[in-house]
């Protein structure tokens, strides 16, 4: 049943969309009667097939996906990159045969990304979603739970495609003294700004995960070198729980929660002798 909910998330109308606008080269100009709206060029040999330049900017596309991807990205992430590589490449190839059609092409691809985002993640999670200064009051009004918060935004991809593994995380490791959060820092910029996030739209900071125990930051990801940069992070699920040591910090905060509970069911069994 997960998995089918997993694969319903691609037959979303941002996935149409994008699907047919990634193919829309390839079937113009291949396929007839649509491919006779190309004017034959001195490279073309003849009607509905690739030209020379065009096999080889196709065959250039084929291989930078490949290089970029090489180290086997989420199935949800590969596709974002496949469409995004493609529509380029579509703009460039509708320009060489008619700039008119790369002008509407590029229109086209604009609006879809206007009337059509890519969907949000719908599954299980356990995830607290922060509003204004409310992380803020969390913290220091509740400094004994350790959070883990990821400052985001619903227009950044890389948001997107770590959602599916920061909630799969959630629903394993939160409990009492353990949770997770999120806070949209395109909503609430001056709030990420006290939390030193960049929010701005050429930002390399999104999405941030940060630690926070005691109510004080513990540690970050990305995190930052000597010299001020943003060193770039791969949010995997197996390299999260190792830097954020989810396994131990899941055992210390559970047992201060066991703690508590038998604390309260101790006090509440000594309150009914009392009464008894």
């Amino acid at each position: 049943m997960l998995k089918l909910m997993q694969y319903r998330h691609y037959c979303s109308s941002y996935h149409v969309v994008n699907f047919i606008l990634t193919i829309s080269f390839i079937v113009l100009r291949t396929v007839r009667p649509f491919c006779t709206i190309f004017p034959l060029t001195e490279y073309d040999t003849k009607e509905c097939t690739f030209n020379w330049n065009e096999s080889n900017i196709l065959l250039f596309l084929a291989c930078t996906i490949a290089i970029k991807n090489r180290k086997r990205p989420p199935l949800k992430e590969l596709v974002v990159k496949v469409f995004m590589f493609f529509k380029v490449a579509n703009t460039i190839l509708f320009c060489m045969t008619d700039p008119r059609l790369a002008i509407l092409f590029a229109a086209a691809c604009i609006g879809c990304m206007v009337v059509f985002p890519e969907p949000a993640y719908i599954g299980p999670q356990d995830i607290v979603y922060f509003k204004g200064d409310a992380l803020e009051d969390e913290l220091k009004n509740n400094p004994r739970t350790t959070w883990i918060v990821e400052f985001m935004a619903t227009w950044s991809a890389s948001c997107h495609n770590i959602a599916p593994t920061f909630a799969e995380l959630s629903t394993t490791y939160a409990h009492n003294h353990l949770k997770f959060g999120k806070l949209d820092v395109g909503r609430y910029p001056e709030i990420a700004e006290i939390f030193q996030v960049d929010s701005s739209s050429l930002t390399k900071q999104l999405p941030t995960m940060v630690l926070f125990q005691g109510g004080k930051e513990v540690m970050r990801k990305p995190g930052r070198n000597k010299n001020g940069q943003t060193v770039r992070y791969e949010f995997k699920k197996a390299d999260i729980i190792r830097d954020f040591d989810l396994d131990r910090l899941f055992a210390s905060t559970k047992s201060k929660s066991q703690k508590k509970a038998d604390k309260q069911e101790a006090k509440a069994q000594e309150q009914e002798k009392k009464e008894n």
